[in-house]
């Protein structure tokens, strides 16, 4: 044989040396373990294997392997291990396997956070006992991280923004363990609740109370976690619209309530309240930039009605009384929602009698609006504005009938 055959022969014999060799380094599989456990143990006894002299018999090495993982991992009792699928497989059996209980410890919660909390966790205590069934008492000395990391995953879908705290009850006498989770509120905490009420058929004065009240309603929420807020978020608009519907200006009016809650460490709950029977608003209104306009104060009046379904009018009426004389115009006339921010309508305003032709672009909060009038007479009276806030907006006015036509008019609502 040539020397450069000796050499390649050399090579095959020392990669199958190679590959006969591999098995003894595979990877250790428990049989007869919850997979949560078994995950831990298998990478300690792995590791152990793994750092086996490759000098010793097989045998032998499963006999060390068995000792080392009565030892490290207690509870359980090892045995027959052997080779197969390219790991090591070893099975167990727990020493004594006592039964479990399951105990939740709920935090102390604020109607109706405690029926909330509840509700996401009704189902836990079966499931976490379907984990730890059979599982003896003594190998949670070494499984106790991933027990909790185990039921942490079951918990933080159920009830997201708490961390947990596991221990151990034993009581006198008795043939059950009790496993106690309680929960621990985690960071960030809703700091506070800001209420907007918007409505475009009620007085401000009594916006102003149901935003009193929507505060009020929704302080049960105030320093819990904003993951578990924004887990209910459906559950506490639900809780702000049954704080405003129950008040008296919202019964009587026939009004309905909508809320968008966005919870944060500063939430904001912005209500919408429109009454499905009446729109009563006053302003009072100053001009700058003209001669021709002087202070007014105004009050509008309207009757909603569905004389067809789908068509929403309103019969109206208002009154406009000028500061400079106490002039008071009146306007008669009707206005049909064509679209949930705009408004046709026609009125009679006067004295005169004259026909004058409507179009509303409504905005709510921090938010332009429009509005324009046209005249039988063809004359053009607008406005094009922006609500700073619920008591104050801010308009371009435009009357073609002043000699200064063009003003700018800041609009109180009262």
């Amino acid at each position: 044989m040539t020397r450069k055959s000796r050499a390649v022969a050399a090579a095959f014999l020392a990669a199958a040396l190679l590959f006969m060799s591999l098995p003894l380094y595979g990877a250790v599989h428990i049989e007869g373990m919850p997979a949560w456990m078994a995950e831990s143990a298998e990478k300690s006894l792995s590791a152990v294997w793994g750092e086996m002299d490759t000098s010793i018999s097989l045998s032998e090495r499963f006999k060390m392997l068995t000792l080392v993982a009565d030892r490290l991992l207690t509870g359980y009792v090892f045995r027959s291990p052997r080779y197969r699928n390219n790991q090591v497989e070893v099975k167990a059996h727990a020493e004594e396997a006592l039964a479990w209980e399951v105990e939740l410890q709920m935090p102390s919660l604020p109607s109706p956070g405690d029926k909330w909390f509840q509700e996401d966790t009704v189902s836990l205590p079966a499931l976490i006992h379907s984990h730890i069934d059979g599982v003896p008492l003594a190998a949670l000395a070494w499984a106790d991280t991933a027990l909790k990391r185990e039921i942490r995953s079951l918990t933080e879908t159920r009830a997201p923004g708490w961390d947990i705290a596991v221990f151990v009850e034993l009581p006198a006498n008795a043939k059950s363990n009790i496993l106690k989770v309680s929960f621990l509120p985690q960071q960030p905490f809703v700091l506070a609740v800001t209420p907007s009420v918007q409505s475009g058929s009620l007085p401000v004065a009594f916006q102003s109370d149901l935003k009193d009240n929507l505060q009020s309603g929704l302080f049960p929420i105030v320093g819990l976690p904003v993951e578990w807020v924004s887990h209910h978020k459906n559950d506490i608009e639900k809780l702000a619209e049954k704080a405003l519907e129950d008040r008296n200006i919202v019964v009587n009016s026939k009004a309905k309530v909508s809320v968008d809650f966005r919870p944060a460490q500063i939430s904001r709950a912005d209500a919408l309240v429109e009454s499905s029977r009446f729109t009563v608003q006053a302003w009072a209104a100053a001009y700058g930039g003209t001669d021709d306009k002087y202070p007014e104060v105004g009050l509008h009046i309207g009757r909603k009605s569905l004389p067809v379904s789908g068509w929403d009018v309103e019969l109206y009426g208002e009154w406009i009384l000028s500061t400079n004389d106490f002039d008071l115009e009146s306007r008669w006339g009707a206005r049909w929602k064509v679209h949930p921010r705009m408004l046709l309508g026609a009125e009679l305003a006067y004295p005169g009698g004259e026909v004058w032709w409507r179009f509303w672009f409504t905005g709510k909060v921090k938010e332009p609006y429009a509005w324009w009038r046209f005249s039988e007479d063809s004359y053009s009276n607008f406005g094009v504005g922006y609500r700073i806030n619920e008591f104050l907006s801010i308009e371009l006015h435009y009357d073609e009938r002043d000699e200064d036509q063009w003003s700018i008019r800041a609009v109180g609502n009262l």
